[in-house]
């Protein structure tokens, strides 16, 4: 009998997991390809115990494919513009390098990191979500009940009814 690799309902190989919220946002849909690109070389670092260490160095990222260092600068700054990825550690070249974290994953922290472990911003998309949610379209100050929450899931298109020019006026 062959012996597995992988437990019995498992996967047979990695896989990225992004939240929906996330690729749904209008953070990730305004970053530029190169930003995404980047997002997605730093989650594959991820092994589960190192959300606070992922390394976006030009050295790390050349086995990922990057050439050109000035993009991928320009990829760092896209992305650290965005609410759910945080500088963990400032990178002094060359003795240290510069860490990331993204922060639908729990920090794993470690004591040569700048950021506070408790003033990490973990899951902070999730409740911006959330507070979007509560609102009722015909009645902003009326609170939704929360099964008609969960069938308005994606509710907040309320910036594609009115023009860009004209100003939202949710109280009549």
């Amino acid at each position: 009998m062959a012996k597995r690799d992988h437990a019995k309902g498992s996967l047979p190989y990695r896989f990225i997991a992004i939240p929906m919220d996330i690729i749904r946002s209008s953070e990730w849909n305004a970053l530029p390809p190169n930003a995404v690109k980047l997002a997605i070389d730093l989650m594959s670092q991820y092994t589960g115990k190192n959300n606070g260490r992922l390394c976006p160095s030009f050295t790390v990222m050349k086995e990922c494919g990057w050439k050109s260092s000035k993009t991928l600068v320009d990829a760092k700054r896209a992305l650290l513009e965005c609410s759910f990825v945080v500088l963990s550690r400032k990178g002094h070249p060359p003795s240290t390098a510069e860490w990331l974290a993204f922060t639908w994953w729990k920090l794993d922290y470690e004591k040569s990191m700048d950021v506070d472990p408790r003033h990490f911003p973990y899951l902070n998309f999730v409740k911006l979500v959330k507070a979007d949610l509560n609102i009722n379209v015909e009645n902003p100050l009326k609170k939704l009940n929360p099964v008609v929450q969960k069938l308005n899931r994606w509710v907040p298109k309320l910036a594609s009814t009115c023009s860009e020019t004209e100003p939202m006026n949710l109280v009549s």
